[in-house]
């Protein structure tokens, strides 16, 4: 049973947290990771069937004449609604274990796409930020990418405005960057791995089992579906409990602010 802290913790407790949010989560959020599993995994495979032309000529100029193609530009755009939809319904699945008033997939899911708009909007301006950021140097990208990552879940946990979202993401993180990003930076690292060892061993089979290139890549995008059900729960569930865990540090930090307020008896 999932209980969710009542003090700040340690960088290996958020972790460690967020594990236990994760497994708790997973066994009312799965159906939303199978959908959004199987969206990553149709998008792939269709990209791989409409590409296979340019794929086969192996021109490089090929290739972009083809991903510049107006049916693969709408894919994009479909993809890219679908997954932050989804991704909203995951979060908001976790953040109602975190308040123990679980709620159903369905909806689960209905708050994702009631909150879409807000969240493509929130998106593309971090988005625009980041791009901002890497072009005018590296540093400032880098440090957005951390300052910004928290608006998900204020938008889909706290129902925030898109760009209340990201001032919240913004003060949350503010003095805990470093944090943040170590705790970011971990959780990723063990996913790429994760991901890797299944990408590896799916390949190695591959190899020995389909001479088509085609049906490899195919069969490779299939098991990549399975791997993802439970690979995509995991950076929401670690976003969820790095957010309340600043909430904690916000609110101890402000309570400790109006106690040295107060005047001395």
């Amino acid at each position: 049973m999932y209980s969710r802290p009542t003090a700040p913790l340690p960088i290996g407790g958020v972790l460690d947290d967020a594990i236990k949010l994760y497994r708790e989560s997973f066994v009312r959020c799965w159906p939303i990771a199978v959908l959004s599993a199987l969206v990553k995994g149709a998008f792939g495979i269709v990209l791989l069937v409409y590409l296979r032309e340019a794929m086969a000529a192996r021109s490089m100029t090929a290739m972009m004449q083809a991903y510049r193609q107006p049916p693969l530009m709408a894919l994009y755009i479909l993809y890219f609604v679908l997954s932050v939809a989804l991704l909203g319904g995951l979060i908001a699945s976790q953040y109602a274990v975190v308040r123990g008033a679980p709620i159903s997939i369905g909806t689960a899911i209905g708050v994702g796409f009631a909150r879409l708009g807000r969240a493509v909007l929130a998106a593309i301006v971090t988005w625009f930020i980041l791009i901002v950021g890497f072009i005018l140097l590296l540093i400032p990208g880098i440090y957005a990418i951390g300052v910004l990552c928290l608006w998900p879940v204020a938008l889909y946990g706290d129902d925030a405005g898109a760009m209340q979202s990201l001032g919240v993401s913004r003060e949350l993180i503010k003095g805990h960057w470093w944090r943040t990003t170590t705790i970011l930076t971990v959780s990723i690292i063990i996913i790429l791995v994760f991901t890797f060892i299944v990408g590896l061993v799916t390949g190695i089979f591959s190899v020995f089992t389909h001479r088509d290139l085609m049906a490899a890549q195919l069969y490779g995008q299939l098991v990549g579906v399975v791997a993802n059900v439970f690979a995509l729960p995991a950076i929401p569930a670690v976003l969820v409990a790095i957010y309340n865990d600043l909430k904690l540090r916000r609110e101890g930090g402000d309570l400790a602010a109006r106690l040295g307020a107060l005047p001395a008896s």
